[in-house]
């Protein structure tokens, strides 16, 4: 019995201290729209949407390293000297416009699987990725990817040899 009351009583007081997360959820929204629109562009190595939506002093996060708008773009344009049929295989998009309790801020997240064929050997790589992307005033100003950068390593490695 007094497992349960303690157990009730830390959900009580769990649920009443706990924030709510205020704000809404979209899909069809101006920025989800603009992340897949930079996506579906970089499979066919443009950048028109890339470079509106990035401000110019954007911080990239790549699993941990930063990077600016100039090395990601030199980044993505390079996989296409490195990899050829280069896919998403799927991606969904949603975005989230929160309310003054979390200082209006707009955040869009990206789920997607990469997909690309090395130049060199002819293997398929396949990877899972996320991102998140900060807006401000209509500009991402903070993109946070996170993937398995294998196939990056090694097909760079291997042009370096």
């Amino acid at each position: 019995m007094k497992n349960f009351i303690l157990s009730l009583l830390l959900l009580v007081t769990t649920n009443t201290f706990a924030q709510e997360i205020t704000g809404h959820v979209r899909t069809e929204d101006k920025y989800s729209i603009a992340v897949r629109n930079t996506i579906t562009e970089y499979l066919e190595n443009k950048f028109t949407t890339f470079d509106k939506a990035y401000a110019d002093n954007v911080v990239f996060d790549l699993n941990g390293n930063k990077a600016n708008k100039a090395a990601v773009k030199q980044g993505w344009t390079a996989h296409h000297s490195i990899y050829k049929n280069i896919k998403i295989e799927w991606m969904f998009v949603e975005t989230t416009i929160y309310d003054e309790n979390n200082n209006n801020t707009v955040w869009s997240h990206l789920w997607g699987q990469w997909t690309g064929t090395s130049n060199r050997t002819g293997k398929e790589w396949s990877n899972p990725f996320h991102a998140s992307f900060k807006w401000v005033d209509g500009k991402i100003v903070n993109s946070n990817w996170i993937y398995d950068p294998t196939s990056e390593n090694q097909e760079m490695a291997a042009m370096k040899k």
